[in-house]
């Protein structure tokens, strides 16, 4: 076994999983400023003249919404292509973190405050907690 070869290849994974990481870590904040933009601030007054049903339904659909949005960013970060791939035989494309989106996960449902807000309120109902 060739120790150096394997020590530079298992490097490239290190910085490979860093690189999708960013990726996924930076794509999820785009988005969820996109999101935030197009739902615009959430409004509590504007928010309370619905029903509430009428507010789960609209949250529902925003997790409907969301859940869409990792499917379609879980398939366009692979087509990003990786500088080192082919580096020593390193194969990109078998990376596992690359299809698990758990970074864009994280970020986009972190930094999409509209969503945030909007549940916090019809949780807020739920529990007749204000």
């Amino acid at each position: 076994m060739n120790y150096s070869k394997e020590i530079i290849v298992r490097s490239i994974k290190i910085i490979d999983i860093g690189y999708i990481t960013s990726l996924y870590l930076i794509l999820g904040i785009i988005t969820a400023y996109l999101f935030d933009k197009y739902f615009g601030v959430f409004d509590k007054k504007k928010e309370e003249e619905k029903p509430l049903f009428q507010s789960i339904i609209e949250l529902i659909f925003q997790l409907w919404l969301i859940g869409v949005v990792i499917y379609i960013a879980r398939n366009i970060v692979p087509l990003i292509p990786f500088p080192l791939n082919g580096i020593y035989g390193f194969d990109h494309s078998k990376v596992k973190e690359l299809t698990s989106a758990v970074a864009f996960s994280i970020s986009f449902m972190y930094f999409f405050r509209y969503y945030e807000y909007k549940s916090i309120y019809v949780i807020s109902k739920l529990t007749n907690s204000e």
